[in-house]
């Protein structure tokens, strides 16, 4: 059985609760397993942790030079959700693997090509300290033609080492677009972070 994950937001942030998550060993995140024990994974879907989208990476915007004018822009991504799923991990460790999908929006600009590389990012957080990250390009090809996509990236797997002491409560997954300094402070100073609500 797998667990799905709920889409959820507070300001600043488009946050999730996760549904699917792919092939990727990330260091020791543990989930709750609900109300299935470690005795009898299969008993019920193992929860998965809150996913979230930085505001400030929620948005990758990238010019062919100095100049910020639309004549100049080479391509802009936005994250526009993140789907999941957890489900029991294989192996003789306890574990949970949450499957993991962005859907982004991509244009691209008069100073860009019919391909573009987006870099994203998965990052597992417990606290306040980023305990493992990993950085991933999706690249996306333009038929003649066409200047904006909707598409998503590859699922990405992220393996979940579980306990009966350590649950999904310290735990949370950060996704978003992977910025440059120059990036990350265009959207400071030129983009509104989004908000999701409930769905």
């Amino acid at each position: 059985m797998t667990s799905r994950m709920t889409i959820a937001s507070p300001s600043g942030l488009r946050r999730f609760r996760p549904a699917h998550l792919s092939g990727l060993a990330i260091l020791p995140l543990a989930m709750s397993l609900a109300a299935c024990t470690l005795d009898n994974p299969d008993a019920f879907a193992p929860s998965c942790p809150i996913v979230e989208v930085p505001g400030a990476a929620a948005d990758l915007v990238a010019f062919t030079g100095p100049s910020h004018d639309i004549g100049h822009l080479a391509s802009r991504a936005s994250v526009t959700r993140v789907t999941g799923q957890c489900h029991k991990g294989q192996g003789k460790s306890a574990s949970v693997v949450a499957d993991i999908s962005l859907g982004l929006n991509v244009t691209r600009g008069p100073g860009a090509g019919r391909t573009l590389e987006i870099p994203y990012f998965v990052a597992v957080v417990y606290g306040d300290e980023i305990k493992n990250k990993k950085q991933f390009t999706e690249t996306v090809q333009f038929p003649a033609n066409v200047t904006q996509m909707l598409t998503h990236t590859r699922i990405v797997p992220i393996t979940l080492p579980v306990s009966k002491h350590v649950t999904v409560d310290g735990y949370r997954l950060e996704v978003g677009l992977q910025l440059t300094k120059e990036q990350l402070e265009y959207n400071q100073t030129h983009l509104i972070a989004p908000t999701f609500h409930h769905m």
